[in-house]
């Protein structure tokens, strides 16, 4: 593992793992700002049941995320936990900055910012999960192979030809 690696890794996932652990440690204030925006998710259409107990719902997701971050961190399945953290990142950052439903110009830029903040991460989460340590993909390794194939079926045709005409088959 290189360096930038050895370093981003654990920068990225440092934010989640200490949100993850706030909220299953204490899930009181993560189920506040989970209530202040659970009216938009009914009106939206996501059933009740996923929406009933904000506390467990928390919790869960706290340890989801810290899960995934230390695995993040510790560069175990990253591009897995990358992935993870992405798609929670989206969802925990409407929650923890509910801009819609800022008062003043001030609580407005501090949503904003936490949305910035956000944003950045997931950015960072979207190149974690994409990177394949100089790896080639799957989809290139499979055209690599059938490439091959073809390369070696022609050549046993070619030797076949080759032979017939030696040997006057």
């Amino acid at each position: 593992m290189n360096i930038l690696r050895l370093v981003a890794r654990p920068l990225i996932a440092l934010p989640f793992i200490v949100d993850g652990i706030s909220a299953v440690k204490n899930p009181a204030p993560h189920a506040e700002q989970f209530k202040k925006i659970q009216p938009l998710l009914e009106t939206v259409g996501v059933p009740p049941v996923l929406t009933s107990d904000a506390r467990l719902l928390s919790r869960a997701v706290g340890a989801t995320t810290t899960v995934a971050a230390v695995g993040l961190a510790l560069g175990k399945s990253p591009r897995l936990c990358a992935t993870v953290l992405a798609s929670v990142a989206v969802p925990i950052a409407i929650i923890q900055n509910p801009v819609w439903t800022a008062q003043t110009k001030d609580e407005r830029n501090k949503y904003r910012r936490g949305l910035e903040r956000y944003g950045a991460a997931f950015g960072g989460l979207v190149l974690a999960s994409t990177d394949r340590l100089g790896q080639p993909s799957a989809s290139w390794k499979l055209a690599n192979w059938r490439d091959h194939q073809a390369d070696l079926i022609e050549a046993r045709n070619d030797a076949w030809a080759t032979a017939k005409e030696t040997f006057g088959a």
